[in-house]
C-alpha cells in the first residue's frame, strides 16, 4: 500500500531519490551559465529571465509579454549583485503564470500577463505566414555584454535556436 500512512519512509525515500536525480541532471546534463543577478531582489527558482540592459554579464526578470527570454533561474535566494546559475538549454522547472495549467507537447512562451512567468497553454507557436512573426524563427540568441564597434569584434551571447 504505497502512499499509506503505514509506510511514510518509503514515500520519503522515493521523493529523496527523485530530488537527487533532478539535482544530478541540473548539475551535469543541462546547459547552464552563471550570470549576475540584476533583478533588484533575491533570485526566484524557475523564474524566466532576460539579459540585463544595465549590467554586463547579468540577468533581470522578464517583463509580461517579453520577447527576449534567455533562460530560467536554477538557484533560489541568490542576492542581487551575486552570481546565479541560469539554465539556457535542456530541461528546467519553469514558473507558470498564476491560474494557468500546462499541457505536455504544447508550445511555451513568456506570460502575457505576469513578469517572470511562462504560458504553456498554446498548442501551436505563432507565425501562420505573418512576416514579422515568421522572422522570429531566424533568431539565434541574445547578447550578454556591451562591446564597442570595430572590426572582428567578439561579444558573449546566450544562444538558442527557434
Amino acid at each position: 500500500m504505497e502512499g499509506s500512512q503505514d509506510r511514510p519512509n518509503v514515500n520519503f525515500a522515493i521523493d529523496f531519490l527523485k530530488d537527487r536525480a533532478w539535482n544530478y541532471y541540473v548539475e551535469k546534463a543541462c546547459g547552464k551559465v552563471q550570470l549576475i543577478n540584476d533583478t533588484g531582489l533575491p533570485s526566484i527558482y524557475g523564474e524566466l529571465v532576460n539579459c540585463s540592459q544595465a549590467v554586463d554579464m547579468a540577468f533581470d526578470q522578464t517583463l509580461a509579454n517579453d520577447n527576449h527570454c534567455i533562460g530560467v533561474v536554477a538557484q533560489p535566494d541568490i542576492a542581487d549583485g551575486e552570481l546565479c546559475w541560469i539554465i539556457y538549454e535542456g530541461i528546467a522547472q519553469v514558473l507558470l503564470e498564476d491560474a494557468s495549467a500546462s499541457t505536455h507537447g504544447y508550445w511555451g512562451r513568456t506570460s502575457i500577463t505576469q513578469a517572470g512567468r511562462a504560458d504553456f497553454t498554446n498548442p501551436l507557436p505563432p507565425g501562420n505566414g505573418i512576416l514579422e512573426a515568421d522572422r522570429h524563427f531566424y533568431e539565434i540568441g541574445h547578447i550578454l555584454e556591451s562591446v564597442t564597434a570595430g572590426t572582428d569584434k567578439l561579444a558573449k551571447a546566450i544562444l538558442h535556436f527557434n
